[in-house]
């Protein structure tokens, strides 16, 4: 819980107005099953499209969370962090894992030619997915919207940032998380919709 509150869990985001995003205390989050399914979003823990692009944002500054605010002119003359999350080294070990993912794992979609994008996919579960197993004695009992293969069962998510680079002074310059509500997987429609953005972004920079 603390790595996730370093990251900006369980404190008011730096934009007025918009929602928290929250992880229940150690303590109320239940058994080990409860504790591993909060350890990947699910259980009841509560993220924002924002806390998600502002972690792809701290990674990409090397465990350094920015501080996030809608007024160009001010990022630029306040204060430029919000404190370290994580260490460079770990920050450098979740890059090449989300580089990973674009290159040639569940995030292929939101590949640019000739940029290299760090991302993550996420499947949202909004209700059980579990594949019904019928009894061999009555095979019709699994009724069609019980096969697990429902995309609206699940919200697609997909954080990430561009250019991947650190060398010859250049950094990455956008980050963005996108959320999709019962659009299935991922990797199938929230990476390429970030994709887009990506692209917009680093046209504008």
């Amino acid at each position: 819980m603390r790595t996730a509150e370093a990251y900006g869990f369980n404190r008011p985001p730096d934009i007025p107005g918009a929602a928290e995003s929250t992880i229940p205390a150690a303590g109320a989050i239940g058994d080990d099953l409860a504790v591993g399914s909060s350890a990947i979003g699910q259980g009841r823990v509560q993220a924002t499209t924002l806390q998600m692009a502002t972690i792809a944002a701290t990674i990409a500054r090397r465990g350094r969370r920015p501080r996030v605010t809608l007024d160009y002119h001010a990022a630029h003359r306040g204060p430029r962090g919000a404190g370290r999350a994580a260490s460079a080294r770990v920050s450098r070990t979740l890059e090449r894992m989300m580089l990973a993912v674009v290159s040639g794992g569940t995030g292929v979609s939101a590949a640019i030619p000739g940029v290299l994008v760090a991302g993550k996919t996420g499947t949202a579960e909004l209700r059980d997915t579990r594949t019904c197993q019928p009894d061999p004695e009555a095979p019709g009992a699994c009724p069609p919207d019980a096969q697990g293969n429902d995309p609206t069962d699940t919200d697609a998510w997909f954080a990430a940032y561009a250019p991947a680079v650190h060398r010859h002074g250049r950094r990455p310059r956008v980050a963005v998380c996108v959320m999709l509500v019962g659009a299935g997987a991922g990797g199938a429609s929230a990476a390429p919709a970030a994709r887009g953005i990506l692209e917009a972004g680093l046209g504008a920079t």
